[in-house]
């Protein structure tokens, strides 16, 4: 189940609650840093209300600049854009830390590891960022041995049912009011302008999207394995 936000005054729906999702990963990210103002690698600089990002000339491309800009809204095109910034964001980034352990590899500097021992008892999570989100490990530790293990990657978070308030999850809750631009009858209706919408949060899943189209009507029925499907 993914987190909720509760808010005192109710929604125009006139809900108290809202889903909370990852945001789609880069954008999430993207909105965060520019806000926070506290970037400034050279090549990357987060101003407040953007983020610029300065990657270098290379044998065959001069140097260049983007921008990437808070936009008004949180929809599927601004999800698929910061996903496309972001691929120079993270070369930008990846670059700035080559240099860093390159200058610590000269300067002798070749440690990479720490002894560790486990404990006898512990519980312990860790938090990290995977290309779709926010990714949380969780495991107990009994007798020195994993007793417990859960990661809770983005994909569930974001694909959230309703919950006891009726609070749509975040796929749903994006998908909700889209304009449907097909232009084929209900008996051709395939709903990619849904699909897409929930794509753009980059599932990591196998990329089926069920509607309930009423009358008991089944379009398509396929089986497929999870295996295989992370990116």
């Amino acid at each position: 189940m993914s987190p909720r936000w509760y808010h005192e005054g109710e929604q125009g729906d006139g809900s108290k609650y809202l889903a909370l999702d990852t945001g789609g990963g880069p954008i999430a990210r993207f909105w965060s840093t520019a806000l926070a103002g506290t970037v400034d690698i050279g090549y990357l600089k987060a101003t407040g209300h953007s983020v610029k990002i300065y990657l270098p000339k290379t044998i065959t491309k001069p140097e260049v600049e983007f921008e990437w800009k808070i936009p008004k809204w949180s929809n599927t095109i601004e999800r698929d854009r910061a996903r496309t910034y972001f691929q120079a964001y993270a070369a930008a980034a990846a670059l700035y830390f080559c240099e860093k352990a390159l200058a610590e590899l000269h300067a002798g500097n070749t440690k990479t590891f720490e002894p560790f021992k486990v404990p006898e008892e512990a519980i312990g999570c860790g938090f990290h960022e995977a290309v779709r989100g926010v990714l949380s490990h969780h495991v107990v530790i009994r007798d020195g041995k994993i007793a417990n293990y859960h990661p809770y990657p983005p994909t569930p978070w974001n694909a959230a049912p309703r919950d006891i308030y009726g609070t749509p999850g975040p796929y749903e809750d994006a998908v909700q009011n889209t304009p449907i631009f097909e232009e084929n009858g209900p008996d051709n209706f395939k709903g990619i302008d849904i699909m897409r919408t929930v794509r753009s949060f980059d599932p990591c899943l196998p990329c089926g999207v069920h509607m309930y189209l009423g009358n008991g009507k089944t379009l398509e029925t396929h089986h497929s394995s999870m295996f295989g499907a992370h990116k």
